[in-house]
């Protein structure tokens, strides 16, 4: 990791509820040297001098301890930095404090966007609607040469930066105690300063991943605080080095230290194909009441396939004797555990559940099956060592269901309760506690077997491992001699499948204006407008439908989960959550992956264009794509969402984007995927890392607060199982988890798909539904072949 600055300034960051903020707070940590002290802007009730207070409270804390480190350099100053954010300056719920720190503060202040803003708006200026909608969009900066202004210093005139406002400084009636600093080539507000005060403001983002010089303009405010002359900052985002060294590890845990052990064996199949994957799970796992295989489906032996990321594919069921399913309904707040761990919770939410259990398995030590040696964590090349196996919903982290003063969430609650009536509520959360695992390496072409096991299993788990490799070799030999059982042939139940939306086209295409009127009115950036398709039909086998769809729709994060305990009365539980459901995902799109050294991944999809009928038509829609000015601003603003959320756990400097904006190819479309990576703090777990990330920026658009609460609106539904996150968080810290889309989720009654698109300045009413329904087209089709026999008996009901 980088060398930190030597600690000389702290800031106070008042975050105004923006998806950016802490961009802003892990440079000013790399240039300050102190990690920034982060205040919302209605903590301490909105009150200024409470919160300023406090940060000097905090700030004489941190020099104290500065100074037992470094006695000779123990100097502090402190300065001020704004936060962008949604909404108006003028509209007190949208600024709090921040004006009473503009007008109190006795430090410098530097205002960003919606903070440059409120510089102008406190002094007695205008902010206005802009020319132009900028988001995600970059822009030239001019200096006005007869202003010298000490935050540009080793700035280049004409530097390039990235734009996210709808509104803008009025030239027209501006402050005489504020002077214009810098404006793009047509004259919209850049930069201003106070004339008198060290206070600044700047309308563009320097934080944003595309913008140029960000590092020397926070540098520049560095050295304003400190009174000292401007220096050259080394910190250039084209100049940066990443160490790729990891968390250090905690000392490895000796057998006798550990109540559990994660027994591997690495049975010599000489066969781990994806069709050998899906005959496996047919005979082992078919008939389970609860079972699961996260599939890389679409692995390719061939050298020419690149950005391959499909190597593993897990499987397996409840059945071992530390195995338990857990289930959570947001609606009631309530767990629902079933299985040898439904008297042992003290936690009625899922965190925290998930959290006690996976730290009660974390002191756990790696054991080869057949010579009982323990092993490094590193022998075996995959990242699963056992652990919970299923799906986040949506609205997973709905916490403010009960708030009286949150229109939106009333709507979703009533919603909810609405689908709760009807016996259609899937959890809003499932997991089974996976204690026996296969493991398929697609790539060294065999199959491991893993489990969890406590020395009063230790002998089960031994069994299970022998006979486990035996029945893999049996399935392997009847395989390969096309003897082994088949999959039931599709019972074609009806003449036509019919999707019927949430809201029919008209109602769809209105939000699409409404949502455009908020961009339009500074109230959002970007907004993932989604609609559920539901067709009233049952699926009397899911499995099946599932292997239908990972032929025709291979994907890197596919995956089947399904639970059906065998109810015989009811399909619902007391609480009114469904008890047999099935996921049958094709998911392209990576939401988190962190490895066991605490490297954290995420790979944000936005941008979509159809497969081209021929070579020549498909270069020129990928190539379309990766040009495309709107898709790339989508792209942008949610990149810098995802380098938001990781830098409130990160450690700091590790943050950034190995791939930015590339298009990767899939069997019906092309995607354009942003590469985010970063190193888990070592204070953070991984619900930790979940909290600050979930739900994926790429399905709520930014800023996420603000644009959750217009989704829960406009969508007037809850998403449910479709845009949460799938896979599996194990026992050693790791994680793997897409973002649930391209999925049918499947009840006794019906199939329920959801699909959307991000909503933008640039948007298109018309394109923007037509790329929601072709999100759909593969699913749809896949649908009607199973259950009528043929693609085109299927279709999607568009105006009601």
């Amino acid at each position: 990791m980088k060398t930190l600055a030597m600690p000389r300034v702290l800031s106070l960051l008042i975050d105004n509820y923006d998806s950016y903020t802490y961009n802003i707070f892990q440079m000013l940590a790399e240039i300050n040297g102190l990690a920034p002290v982060v205040i919302k802007n209605d903590d301490f009730q909105g009150h200024w001098p409470s919160a300023w207070a406090a940060f000097l409270r905090q700030a004489t804390k941190i020099a104290q301890e500065h100074a037992l480190n470094d006695p000779v350099e123990a100097r502090i100053a402190y300065n001020v930095v704004i936060s962008p954010g949604p909404g108006h300056p003028a509209v007190p719920a949208d600024f709090g404090m921040c004006a009473d720190a503009i007008r109190s503060s006795t430090v410098p202040v530097l205002g960003v966007c919606l903070g440059h803003q409120g510089l102008a708006t406190v002094y007695g200026g205008d902010v206005v609607n802009a020319p132009e909608v900028m988001h995600g969009r970059t822009s030239a900066v001019r200096f006005d040469s007869g202003v010298e202004s000490k935050l540009f210093a080793h700035v280049p005139d004409g530097f390039e930066v990235v734009r996210y406002h709808s509104l803008t400084v009025s030239t027209k009636n501006l402050p005489p105690e504020l002077q214009v600093t810098a404006c793009t080539d047509d004259g919209v507000v850049m930069a201003m300063q106070h004339r008198t005060k060290p206070q600044y403001g700047v309308q563009f983002h320097p934080e944003a991943v595309c913008s140029t010089f960000g590092y020397q303009l926070f540098q520049n405010f560095r050295d304003i605080t400190l009174n000292d002359p401007p220096t050259k900052c080394l910190l250039q985002h084209s100049d940066r080095a990443v160490s790729t060294s990891g968390v250090v590890p905690l000392d490895a845990t000796t057998e006798g230290d550990s109540e559990f052990k994660v027994v591997i064996d690495r049975v010599a199949t000489g066969l781990a194909s994806l069709d050998f994957a899906q005959f496996v799970f047919d005979e082992l796992f078919r008939e389970a009441p609860r079972s699961f295989w996260l599939d890389s489906s679409n692995y390719s032996p061939s050298p020419t396939v690149t950005g391959q990321t499909s190597r593993f594919s897990y499987m397996g069921d409840d059945s071992g004797p530390l195995s338990y399913c857990v289930e959570y309904s947001v609606l009631d707040n309530e767990l629902r555990l079933d299985g040898v761990a439904q008297e042992s919770s003290e936690h009625r939410d899922m965190r925290g559940h998930l959290r006690a259990q996976l730290q009660r398995f974390q002191s756990h030590c790696v054991v080869d099956h057949r010579t009982n040696e323990q092993l490094g964590d590193d022998v075996f090349p995959f990242n699963f060592r056992g652990g919970f196996v299923g799906y986040f919903g949506y609205e997973l982290l709905e916490n403010g269901l009960e708030d009286p003063e949150d229109a939106s969430a009333s709507v979703l609650r009533e919603a909810m309760k609405q689908k709760k009536a009807k016996g259609d509520y899937v959890p809003d959360a499932s997991f089974i506690f996976a204690d026996r695992t296969l493991v398929f390496d697609h790539v060294d072409e065999c199959v491991y077997t893993m489990s969890i096991s406590s020395s009063v299993h230790q002998a089960s788990s031994q069994e299970w491992h022998t006979t486990m490799a035996t029945r893999l070799t049996e399935v392997r030999d009847r395989f390969t001699a096309g003897t082994g059982i088949s999959t039931p042939a599709p019972v074609h139940t009806q003449v036509n499948v019919v999707f019927h939306p949430s809201r029919p086209r008209s109602q769809y295409i209105s939000d699409i204006h409404e949502v455009l009127r908020q961009i339009h009115d500074g109230e959002t950036y970007e907004v993932c407008l989604t609609n559920q398709l539901r067709a009233e039909v049952a699926i009397q086998d899911p499995l099946a439908l599932y292997h239908l769809l990972r032929r025709r729709n291979p994907a890197p994060y596919a995956a089947f989960y399904r639970s059906n305990p065998g109810c015989v009365s009811s399909s619902a539980s007391p609480s009114g959550m469904t008890r047999s459901y099935a996921v049958c995902s094709s998911s392209p799109e990576r939401f988190l992956s962190i490895s066991r050294d605490g490297w954290m991944e995420s790979k944000p999809i936005k941008g979509t264009r159809r497969r081209g009928h021929d070579a020549a038509e498909d270069d020129a829609i990928r190539d379309e794509l990766a040009t495309c000015m709107k898709d790339r601003a989508e792209n942008m603003m949610i990149a810098d969402l995802v380098r938001n959320d990781f830098g409130r756990v990160a450690q700091i400097g590790s943050v950034h984007v190995p791939k930015l904006m590339s298009v990767e190819s899939y069997a019906t479309v092309h995607q354009l995927v942003t590469t985010v990576r970063a190193l888990r703090s070592p204070e953070a777990d991984v619900v930790d890392v979940l909290e600050a990330t979930f739900p994926g920026g790429s399905m709520t658009g930014a800023p996420k607060k603000r644009t959750m609460q217009l989704i829960r609106q406009l969508e007037r539904h809850p998403r449910g199982v479709y845009s949460g996150a799938l896979g599996f968080l194990s026992v050693d810290g790791s994680c793997d988890l897409n973002i649930i889309i391209r999925t049918a989720v499947i009840t006794e009654s019906s199939v329920t798909l959801g699909s959307g698109g991000a909503i933008v300045a640039l948007s298109d009413q018309d394109e923007e539904y037509d790329e929601m329904l072709l999100k759909t087209r593969a699913l749809v089709a896949a649908v009607g072949a199973f259950v009528t026999g043929d693609d085109t008996k299927a279709r999607v009901v568009t105006n009601e």
